[in-house]
């Protein structure tokens, strides 16, 4: 017998029936779930699983009767989505029996729930199901660039020898005003060592340069008086590195307008392309001789004592991030201490809370031009805390050609939100036009450059002791709910030896195909989720795709109480 024969007769009692067996089955076996966005992937891996959907928001008044089927059948046509122009007859009746079992489902606790973000709607689900499997961590501090700053300062106090090693560029939350009296002070002193980094490259003694035409002229506007002040303040941190300064009775005082006036000589000479100025006796001393020595000797002494030397440059160029927001949104590259001091401490009081970084001047770039790397990992477990990492990664480049003198975000921001903007400039024709590589292609190109090794060596590995690094620094902060997993996405930038350096950790990172590779990748990371979160929970030897187990933390028993024992004696 149908119902409505000329509008759905597809909809018979049989059909119906299998469907609420359907739902029967799911229910009984704990697998009801339910999805907040578009996360067809998530829905297809499922339900290929025999998992049923409960729809979002789906509320249906209670009937007086429910005796009669066919007043079911005829209630649950008149409640039937309606087939949308261009929409294929198989999809419509998929989404009709959707909206069916979701109605057999309305008074049923769901088993698993994937959001896009933890809403207070999710918190009524978790009081009707304890078991709930969701996928979001109510609490994690390492998702915001002012938690991830935080936490990374105390990161001495949970490195594991061999296992984490995070390679982060400083950092510093200039809300607080401690850590802003930081930033000056290290602004200051990068500057400093910047200057002799230009003296060296400009004169040639490292990278080939100009001799000392490049440094120095009869009409130059720095004195070079601004060469020795760093040669001082360079020395001076060697000595507190080495605790020399233990006996000096009275530290030298360095007033705040001798480093204004520095700190223009800086700009002058490595911005606006200017020259030094020496006097007479300077000239027929060969002091810049002298200088030159003295400027390499110093910095080869501070590389031990400066871990991030390699990144720095000489521009001494920063960036300033919103605490709070994401893709790419608020950022600035910037390189005038008063400047960045105007926006990050504003004389009126402003609810946006900035962090300040350095910014990587020597990354390793491919055909002139900039990229990160965005690499998955899931968390299963907090307490105990494991971590899976995905074999597959992809590059991000920029559509304009790299230049450290050009601060717009198309050159240095490979956010993908960012560069769908731009047009590509003229570049070279190797690189994609959709501005995406994946991992396999970037290990060709390591292997044309005879730097294949690499990967395996340096870069790979490198990614995941930063991982591992990061979430044991955060690890006491984070929430512990069981049945609790999330998926993120950590952008590294690579330096021109080869290290990785972590830049910060996204929570719900775009799973959109939004180029050829995403539209591959994507799909398989979220296939590959299910596999570690729902197949390994019946089958411990389940595949997990590319996801691969690489920290499952170890927690002693407590031992046994035996009760206090103590004795005075004497």
């Amino acid at each position: 017998k149908f119902i409505n024969p000329y509008k759905n007769n597809w909809i018979n009692a049989d059909r119906l029936n299998e469907l609420r067996k359907k739902v029967q089955d799911a229910t009984k076996h704990h697998r009801v779930f339910l999805l907040r966005g578009s996360f067809h992937t998530v829905r297809r891996a499922l339900v290929e699983r025999g998992w049923v959907e409960k729809l979002d928001g789906f509320r249906v008044k209670a009937q007086a009767s429910t005796s009669s089927s066919g007043f079911i059948l005829e209630d649950l046509v008149s409640q039937l989505p309606e087939r949308k122009p261009g929409e294929s007859r198989k999809n419509h009746i998929a989404k009709c029996e959707r909206s069916i079992m979701s109605r057999f489902l309305e008074h049923t606790p769901i088993d698993f729930l994937w959001t896009a973000r933890r809403e207070k709607a999710d918190w009524l689900d978790l009081t009707k199901n304890s078991s709930l499997i969701i996928n979001r961590f109510a609490k994690a501090p390492f998702t915001t660039k002012e938690g991830l700053c935080s936490a990374l300062h105390d990161f001495h106090w949970f490195y594991e020898e061999g296992m984490s090693e995070t390679y982060f560029p400083r950092c510093y939350n200039v809300w607080n005003p401690e850590e802003l009296n930081e930033f000056v002070d290290n602004f200051r002193l990068t500057a400093s060592m910047g200057l002799l980094k230009w003296l060296i490259e400009r004169h040639g003694t490292e990278g080939g340069g100009g001799g000392l035409d490049a440094i120095i002229a009869d009409d130059g506007n720095v004195p070079s008086t601004c060469i020795t002040f760093a040669l001082t303040r360079c020395k001076e941190y060697l000595d507190y590195c080495l605790h020399n300064d233990i006996d000096i009775e009275e530290d030298t005082k360095v007033w705040d307008h001798d480093w204004d006036v520095f700190l223009t000589h800086h700009y002058l000479l490595t911005h606006e392309d200017n020259r030094i100025q020496l006097l007479k006796e300077e000239r027929e001393a060969d002091a810049i001789e002298h200088y030159l020595a003295e400027a390499k000797s110093v910095l080869e002494q501070i590389k031990s004592h400066w871990p991030q030397y390699a990144l720095d440059g000489y521009l001494n160029i920063w960036i300033v991030k919103p605490g709070n927001k994401c893709r790419g949104r608020g950022i600035h590259l910037m390189n005038n201490i008063k400047q960045i001091i105007a926006m990050v401490n504003p004389p009126i009081v402003s609810k946006t809370r900035y962090v300040i970084q350095k910014y990587i001047e020597r990354p390793l770039i491919i055909h002139n031009t900039k990229f990160d790397i965005r690499q998955w990992f899931m968390i299963t477990s907090v307490q105990p805390l494991n971590i899976w990492f995905y074999k597959e990664s992809y590059l991000r480049f920029s559509s304009q050609q790299y230049n450290l003198m050009n601060y717009h975000e198309s050159v240095h921001l490979t956010n993908h939100a960012i560069q769908k903007k731009y047009h590509n400039a003229v570049r070279d024709e190797r690189l994609p036009h959709e501005n995406m590589w994946d991992c396999h292609t970037f290990q060709a190109y390591l292997r044309q450059i005879d730097k294949y090794e690499m990967w395996s060596e340096r870069i790979y590995p490198g990614m995941q002791k930063a991982i591992i690094g990061s979430l044991l620094a955060c690890q006491d902060n984070m929430d512990r709910r069981p049945n609790t997993f999330e998926l993120y996405g950590a952008d590294f930038m690579i330096t021109e030896d080869f290290y990785p350096w972590l830049i910060e950790i996204n929570s719900s990172p775009d799973l959109a195909p939004s180029t050829s590779v995403t539209a591959r990748l994507c799909p398989q990371c979220v296939e590959d989720t299910i596999r570690v979160v729902i197949d390994r929970r019946t089958d411990s030897n389940a595949p997990t795709g590319s996801f691969e187990l690489i920290y499952k933390q170890v927690i002693p028993k407590t031992p046994a109480y035996m009760g206090l024992n103590l004795q005075l004696r004497g």
